[in-house]
């Protein structure tokens, strides 16, 4: 049993398109929403909401440790440079979002707009001692640009020539 993690996406949407000087938008989920069939059979529990998205289905789903210590300092035991700690949701998180995350078993709970995270340094590499099972002490490294290119990539898919700060990526953890 490990660590996983799950990624939503949101895009801020404008009433005015082109005219909409105080930028004053509105976050709109863009995943691939499911009915949850437990919440349609079981309703008197109140355990599930009624619209889910399945890990199948979010738009990012590598396990990657080193990944989740870049991002969010999250199994992090060599203690490397991270983005930021987690900053819980967002309070202005689309609804469908929140739901999700409050009936789920969820713990740190952060958020990026895609700006974020494509205009962070991922051009590092972190080196650390690490020992064998026979107590041999070694260097071992990890390069931040191959931890993260996969991510970047579907984040640079999802945006396109759209403005890059207009995308949130709401990341949380599972056990």
């Amino acid at each position: 049993m490990g660590t996983d993690i799950h990624y939503f996406v949101e895009q801020k949407m404008y009433r005015h398109r082109y005219n909409d000087p105080d930028r004053s938008g509105k976050w709109i989920s863009i995943d691939k929403w499911t009915k949850s069939s437990w919440a349609i059979l079981y309703p008197e529990r109140d355990e599930s909401p009624t619209w889910i998205v399945e890990s199948n289905d979010m738009v990012f789903k590598d396990r990657n440790y080193d990944l989740f210590a870049i991002l969010a300092n999250i199994r992090n035991p060599e203690n490397m440079p991270y983005i930021s700690e987690p900053r819980g949701l967002p309070e202005d998180v689309s609804e469908e979002i929140r739901l999700q995350i409050e009936y789920g078993e969820f713990h740190s709970t952060t958020w990026f707009t895609a700006k974020e995270l494509l205009e962070f340094n991922w051009d590092q590499v972190f080196e650390y001692e690490d020992e064998t099972m026979d107590g041999e002490v070694f260097i071992d490294s990890v390069n931040y640009m191959e931890c993260g290119s996969k991510l970047l990539d579907v984040v640079r898919n999802l945006v396109g020539r759209k403005e890059k700060s207009d995308f949130r990526i709401i990341i949380t953890f599972d056990c």
